[in-house]
C-alpha cells in the first residue's frame, strides 16, 4: 500500500513506491531511495502524485528544462513559449509526442489564488510535474528523470525535494519558494549590487569581430557613454567554437590587445566563450578524444547524436566534466582569462549541451551532476569575475551563476519583442533571489537587415525599465539613433535608483509596479496585441504623474487616481507618481 501525506497547505499527496522514503518538514518533502534492487532509475521515475480540480479557465505557468522554453495559458489552450521547445526538434530533452512536461515548476491560478508545485533541488536529477487528465479529473505527478542510473553506483541514495505552496499573492509564493530554493542551493553572493550594465559587440548575428571596429566603439561608449561601464566581446572573436583551447598562449596572445584596449578607454572587459563545447576539426578535439563524453560504441558522441547539433546548427563534441583533466583544463583556462587577462565578466554560453546524456569517465555520477562539476570548477577559477549563464539549464545551474539569460536572442522584431517580454516576466521573480536576471540585449536601432516601428521600439524599452536586470546594449554605437542613446540614460538612471524588478500582481502580466523611492512609484503598463484598453492607476495620496520616457507631467491637479490609455495592438507605457 503505497504511503500518502497531508501537507500544512491541505493537499495530500501519494507517494508513488515503497521504495522511495520522504521526509517531511512542512509543505516540502525529500525524497531518498530506500529499495533493495539495483534495477536502473529509468528517465521517467515518479515521485508522488495528487487529484488536483483544474478549473476550466485556470491559467497554467510550467517552466521548461532550459532557458529557451516555457508553457503558458490553459490547460486546453497552452502555449509554449521560446525558440526551443523541451520536446522539439533543437534542444531536445524528451520525444515529441510524449505528454508535457512542466519542469522545476508548475503554477496554477484559478479563482481560490495559485497553487505552486516546486523542485526545491537539483544537484542530481533534473524533476519535473505531469498533468494527467482521465475520465474529466485531472492528476498532477512529479517525476524526477533518473537517467537509467543504477542506485549502487550512485554516491548518496538521496533524489530531489520538492514542495507544495498556496497562496492568494502571487509574489508572496514565489517569495515564499525561492526561500526554499535558497535553502538548498545558496545563491552566489554577487560582489555586484547593481546588475552589470555595458555595451555587446554582437549588434547583428553573424558579424566577425575587428579590432578596428572594436577600437572605433570603445572612442565611442567612451565620450558618449561613461555610464555603460563594461564591453563584452561578444561572438564573432573565435574562428571556431572550442578555439579557445587551441593552446591557451594563442588564445592569449589572440585577446591581450583587445582587453588591453578596452582597459585602456576606462572600461571593465567581459567576454563570451561556449566553454563545453568543441568543434569537431578543433585541436582539441584531435589531441584529446578521451575528454570527450561518449556514446554507446565508446566512441566521443557528436551532440546530434541525442540532441541539437551545438550553436549555430554546427555539429559539436562535448566536454566531459567528471574527467579530472578536463577540470584541469577548464581551470587553466579560466584562471588565466580572469587573472592574467584581467576579464571581469564572463558570458558562458551553450551549457544545456553540458547536461547531454552519455558516457561519461566516472561512473554512478549524473548529467546534472557533471554539469555542475564543470560549472563549479569554472566558479573556482574565475574567483570574483562574474558569471553570466546562457541557453543553460536553469535549476541544474542554482547557486552557480551570478546572472541568467532568461529569454530568447534580442531580434529587431514585434513578434520576438512580445515573446522575450513574456519569458522574461514570467521569470522576473528570480531576479535579486537566484540570481540577477537578463533580459537580453537592448537593440533600439535599426540595422540594414532588421528593423521595426519605433512604437515596438517602445515596448522593448519598456520591457527592460520593469525588469530592472543585466542591461547591455547591442547597438552599433556608430549609428545610433537619439531615441536609443536617450533610452539607455534613462534605464542606466532607473539601474541606479533601484535594482529590483517591478512586480506584476497576476499571471496576465499587465501591470507591474516598483516603488523607486519612498515617494515615486513606477508602473509598467502592457498590452500583448489587445484592443485599446484604459488602466486605473491609485496612490494612497493625492500624486502627481508623470510620463517616465518624455517627463511629461499628465495630470493638473495631484490626484489619487488616473487612468492611463493603452494603444491597441502591442503597446507599453510608464508612469511614474511623485508625491
Amino acid at each position: 500500500m503505497f504511503h500518502r501525506i497531508t501537507l500544512p497547505c491541505q493537499v495530500e499527496i501519494t507517494v508513488a513506491s515503497n521504495q522511495l522514503l520522504a521526509v517531511q518538514q512542512g509543505n516540502e518533502l525529500s525524497f531518498s531511495f530506500g529499495g533493495l534492487s539495483n534495477d536502473p532509475i529509468n528517465k521517467r521515475y515518479p515521485l508522488f502524485s495528487l487529484g488536483f480540480y483544474l478549473e476550466h479557465d485556470a491559467q497554467i505557468y510550467g517552466d521548461g528544462f532550459q532557458m529557451s522554453c516555457q508553457s503558458f495559458g490553459t490547460f486546453d489552450n497552452l502555449r509554449i513559449l521560446g525558440d526551443s521547445a523541451d520536446s522539439g526538434t533543437s534542444m531536445r530533452v524528451y520525444p515529441s509526442g510524449h505528454l508535457h512536461r512542466f519542469y522545476n515548476y508548475l503554477v496554477i491560478g484559478d479563482s481560490l489564488g495559485y497553487t505552486l508545485f516546486g523542485f526545491t533541488s537539483c544537484h542530481r536529477f533534473a524533476g519535473f510535474f505531469e498533468i494527467v487528465e482521465s475520465e474529466g479529473r485531472h492528476q498532477i505527478v512529479a517525476y524526477i528523470d533518473g537517467e537509467n542510473s543504477s542506485p549502487r553506483e550512485w554516491s548518496t541514495y538521496e533524489l530531489e525535494s520538492v514542495v507544495v505552496l498556496k497562496s492568494t499573492d502571487l509574489n508572496q509564493l514565489y517569495d515564499e519558494y525561492s526561500d526554499y530554493l535558497c535553502q538548498h542551493h545558496q545563491p552566489k553572493i554577487s560582489r555586484l549590487d547593481v546588475p552589470p550594465v555595458g555595451w555587446s559587440t554582437q549588434h547583428s548575428s553573424g558579424e566577425l569581430l575587428e579590432m578596428d571596429a572594436l577600437l572605433g566603439s570603445l572612442n565611442i561608449q567612451q565620450s558618449q557613454y561613461s555610464s555603460l561601464e563594461y564591453v563584452l566581446i561578444d561572438r564573432g572573436y573565435q574562428h571556431l567554437v572550442g578555439d579557445w583551447s587551441d593552446g591557451i598562449e594563442e588564445f592569449k596572445a589572440k585577446l591581450l590587445p583587445m582587453v588591453e584596449q578596452i582597459r585602456l578607454h576606462g572600461k571593465r572587459p567581459g567576454l563570451w566563450l561556449a566553454p563545453f563545447l568543441v568543434a569537431p576539426n578543433s585541436a582539441l578535439f584531435s589531441q584529446h578524444p578521451e575528454w570527450f563524453v561518449s556514446n554507446g560504441a565508446g566512441s566521443p558522441m557528436r551532440a546530434d547524436e541525442v540532441t541539437a547539433a551545438g550553436i549555430d546548427g554546427k555539429a559539436c563534441y562535448v566536454l566531459d566534466t567528471t574527467n579530472h583533466e578536463v577540470q584541469e583544463h577548464l581551470s587553466l583556462l579560466f584562471e588565466m582569462l580572469s587573472q592574467e587577462l584581467g576579464v571581469e565578466l564572463f558570458k558562458l554560453d551553450g551549457l544545456y549541451w553540458g547536461t547531454v546524456q552519455g558516457h561519461r569517465d566516472a561512473r554512478g555520477i549524473t548529467s546534472i551532476e557533471a554539469y555542475r562539476m564543470g560549472l563549479q570548477a569554472i566558479n573556482d577559477a574565475v574567483g570574483e569575475a562574474y558569471v553570466l549563464l546562457n541557453r543553460a539549464p536553469l535549476w541544474a545551474s542554482l547557486g552557480l551563476a551570478d546572472g541568467m539569460r532568461v529569454t530568447d536572442s534580442a531580434v529587431r522584431d514585434e513578434r520576438q519583442y512580445e515573446q522575450n517580454a513574456i519569458t522574461t516576466f514570467l521569470r522576473g521573480w528570480q531576479h535579486g533571489k537566484l540570481w540577477q536576471v537578463d533580459p537580453e540585449r537592448l537593440v533600439l536601432t535599426s540595422l540594414a537587415n532588421q528593423g521595426c516601428e519605433r512604437r515596438y521600439y517602445d515596448f522593448h524599452r519598456t520591457v527592460h525599465l520593469a525588469s530592472g536586470g543585466v542591461l547591455f546594449s547591442g547597438d552599433p554605437l556608430d549609428d545610433i539613433t537619439p531615441f536609443a542613446k536617450e533610452s539607455i540614460k534613462l534605464l542606466v538612471e532607473r539601474h541606479k535608483t533601484s535594482a529590483s524588478p517591478a512586480q506584476f500582481s497576476s499571471l496576465t502580466l499587465h501591470h507591474a509596479s516598483l516603488n523607486l523611492t519612498p515617494h515615486n512609484e513606477l508602473h509598467c503598463l502592457f498590452n500583448y496585441n489587445q484592443p485599446i484598453r484604459g488602466v486605473m492607476l491609485t496612490a494612497n495620496t493625492p500624486v502627481n504623474w508623470y510620463d517616465y520616457w518624455s517627463g511629461e507631467k499628465l495630470n493638473q491637479v495631484p490626484t489619487q487616481a488616473f487612468e492611463v490609455m493603452l494603444d491597441s495592438g502591442l503597446s507599453a507605457r510608464a508612469i511614474v507618481s511623485v508625491g
